[in-house]
């Protein structure tokens, strides 16, 4: 299974850093992004797997191609958020973190206003 591989890189990483954290810190944040960008590398077949269905999905039911780029850049942007931010906390600069946290809730935001008027537009389609 790859979570499996994915739970042991992960592991290893996290070991890794424990031990260099007490001797050379900014080694310790080296390791833990590079073990991050692993992980991250390991899954990039699925997220491919997962684009085609969503695709396949938006040509059966006629979605507009925008609402689904669009979709597919918020649930981008909120697991590079939630990656950079996890970064930023694991190297101790806690509020940093918080501000990626905040400017990607903002970015979603912004993207999801179209969502949001088309789904307006559909409802008033809808009301007599």
């Amino acid at each position: 299974m790859d979570i499996v591989k994915v739970i042991g890189v992960a592991f290893i990483t996290t070991f890794a850093v424990m031990v260099l954290r007490t001797s050379k810190p900014e080694l310790a944040a080296v390791v833990s992004i590079a073990g991050g960008i692993i992980v991250l590398l390991m899954f990039v077949d699925s997220l491919s797997q997962i684009i085609d269905n969503f695709t396949a999905i938006v040509q059966k039911t006629g979605i507009k191609s925008q609402i689904f780029s669009a979709l597919l850049k918020i649930i981008g942007i909120g697991y590079l958020t939630e990656f950079a931010a996890g970064i930023c906390a694991d190297a101790g600069n806690n509020s940093m973190a918080a501000k990626v946290v905040m400017a990607g809730k903002v970015m979603i935001l912004v993207l999801a206003i179209p969502i949001i008027n088309n789904l307006l537009d559909i409802v008033i389609g809808i009301l007599p």
